[in-house]
């Protein structure tokens, strides 16, 4: 059986650009911090939890599923082209993306047991363990703490 992963035959890359563009983006009308200088340790959560997270998964890896464990709970590049329209119309777009930023969202139990489900079976039954650096989305609250801290999440094949 061939090793194959999910980044190797699909990525969405355009959904995952415009999310990163929504994570640098402030909510404010007054620029973020970092662009009053060169901010040389910008990390890109969404982009980096979709490579990590599609480096481990198979290639037949329930592909919605995936958006969902990232934080893409809709159509990006639609909402996207509807801003772009409005900002070319003058006409004002409500909530064209229709769910909060994806580097805010935290998986649940379910897509947490998904993940670790697949990752295992990917893996083979051996162990895998995320450094807390790239765990981005793996809150230690799935282990059952209320500590809300980062810790290394170990990924284990059920048997």
């Amino acid at each position: 059986m061939p090793d194959t992963r999910l980044i190797e035959r699909w990525l969405p890359i355009a959904e995952i650009g415009v999310e990163s563009t929504r994570e640098r983006t402030p909510m404010t009308p007054f620029p973020a911090p970092n662009r009053l200088h060169v901010w040389w340790a910008r990390r890109p959560l969404v982009a980096s939890r979709a490579a990590i997270l599609a480096s481990l998964l198979p290639e037949d890896a329930d592909r919605n599923r995936f958006l969902r464990v990232i934080g893409i709970h809709g159509d990006p590049v639609k909402a996207r082209r509807q801003i772009d329209e409005a900002l070319k119309t003058g006409v004002r777009v409500s909530d064209p993306y229709g769910y909060d930023r994806a580097f805010k969202h935290s998986p649940d139990r379910r897509d947490a047991d998904w993940l670790r489900s697949s990752v295992g079976k990917a893996l083979d039954g051996s162990r895998c363990s995320i450094p807390p650096a790239a765990a981005g989305a793996f809150r230690s609250k799935w282990r059952g703490s209320d500590s809300g801290g980062w810790r290394a999440t170990s990924i284990r094949s059920p048997r």
